[in-house]
């Protein structure tokens, strides 16, 4: 019997950047969990059946750990199996670019490279594809929460305070609203095209430019039950 997958929580978060295209509207973010330590792995590769106890499997990535960077630091790629591959990156200092051979002249790179980081490039080979859409496929996605981030001052400090609203008690509020009031509320789309009790422009129950007093118009097929 195959092991039910643990879903990938996908939240919206909308964009307030008033000079872009997509202001107003709600993008999918990663409902990201706590980090899990490294004696956390061990432990999570162990109850999968490894034939080594935690010590020891923690004790391997431990060595790990230590020698992939040393390696990156030399400039040799580490290629973890199917995973990936990490390997180095230089970072570039503001006005850092060479201008011709007369500036590579007893040139100390240390005076043009900010820093150096390890970077890590997913495989993307056909077995093991943990690119993008592929690696989707392993996943099963689970819509979750609008996520909003407010100011607070709390003992005179200003601090920035992630807020989560399921998506479904969002919705649930927002037909409630619209049964009650119209369908015009401009955070979750509002219409010109009909409402219960403010007609949009071509329909309503009260009537819009072409519905009636106790209909609406062609299009006046607004949600008129919530």
């Amino acid at each position: 019997m195959a092991n039910e997958r643990i879903a990938l929580g996908i939240n919206l978060r909308q964009n307030k950047n008033s000079r872009n295209a997509g202001y107003g509207k709600y993008y999918p973010v990663v409902d990201q969990q706590k980090t899990l330590s490294l004696r956390g792995l061990a432990e999570h590769m162990v109850s999968h059946g490894s034939l080594y106890g935690r010590s020891v499997v923690e004790g391997v990535l431990n060595q790990i750990c230590e020698c992939l960077p040393e390696l990156v630091a030399q400039g040799v790629p580490v290629k973890l199996g199917s995973l990936g591959t990490f390997y180095p990156t230089a970072q570039v200092t503001k006005n850092g670019a060479v201008e011709g051979y007369a500036g590579m002249d007893g040139l100390n790179p240390g005076t043009i490279v900010q820093g150096i980081r390890i970077r890590f490039r997913p495989d993307s080979t056909k077995l093991d594809n943990l690119c993008g859409p592929k690696f989707k496929e392993r996943c099963s996605l689970e819509l979750r929460n609008i996520v909003d981030t407010q100011e607070v001052t709390l003992e005179g400090k200003t601090r920035k305070v992630q807020t989560l609203v399921p998506v479904a008690t969002a919705v649930a509020e927002w037909k409630a609203r619209e049964a009650l009031e119209g369908n015009d509320d401009p955070d979750f789309g509002g219409g010109s095209t009909g409402g219960n009790t403010q007609g949009g422009s071509t329909g309503g129950n009260t009537g819009g430019s072409t519905g009636g007093n106790t209909g609406g118009g062609d299009n006046g097929d607004g949600p008129s039950e919530g």
